[in-house]
């Protein structure tokens, strides 16, 4: 079965585990159009994989789209994220947001990774991860708020597959 969603359609709900959550009901799709931007993306979930599919643009000061989840519980051990992923040889992001007061408010710490057309692991340990956007906490695992995988600041179609998404 296929499930489609959107942000404004997406109930969010919580995973009480220390490990992200698979389920697509647990994600939700973010794009620059919250403050004005023009980019898209459509996320669908089908046989255990979440497919990306949009475009990013940077008009009207945009530039972004993610698909972002809010893992509860973390492990103050966890190192970083692994997951496979593959797409249309670009370079995608992984965001994490911090807890707490964050100068912009979407500050973020990121870390890149470059996809090709064959599945891939990717193991990124968080301190690995660039401070982005202003002040933010430092990147403690217990205080991460979201993560995220998002197509970021350049003009660019998304086309991108990821499943079996832990931290480690």
């Amino acid at each position: 079965m296929k499930n489609i969603f959107s942000i404004s359609l997406l109930i969010i709900s919580m995973s009480s585990f220390s490990e992200i959550s698979n389920n697509p009901l647990n994600w939700y799709v973010v794009t620059d159009q919250v403050m004005g931007g023009k980019s898209e993306l459509e996320a669908d979930f089908d046989d255990g994989v979440f497919n990306l599919n949009g475009f990013v643009t940077t008009v009207n000061n945009g530039g972004f789209v993610r698909l972002a989840h809010r893992p509860e519980n973390i492990d103050k051990e966890v190192r970083g994220i692994r997951f496979m992923a593959k797409g249309n040889n670009e370079t995608y992001e992984v965001h994490v947001t911090m807890q707490g007061l964050r100068m912009p408010p979407w500050a973020y710490h990121s870390s890149t990774f470059d996809v090709t057309s064959e599945w891939q692991v990717f193991e990124i340990n968080f301190t690995d991860f660039e401070k982005k956007s202003g002040m933010s906490p430092r990147l403690n695992p217990k205080n991460i708020r979201d993560i995220s995988f998002a197509g970021y600041g350049r003009d660019f179609e998304v086309d991108l597959k990821v499943k079996e998404i832990n931290l480690f």
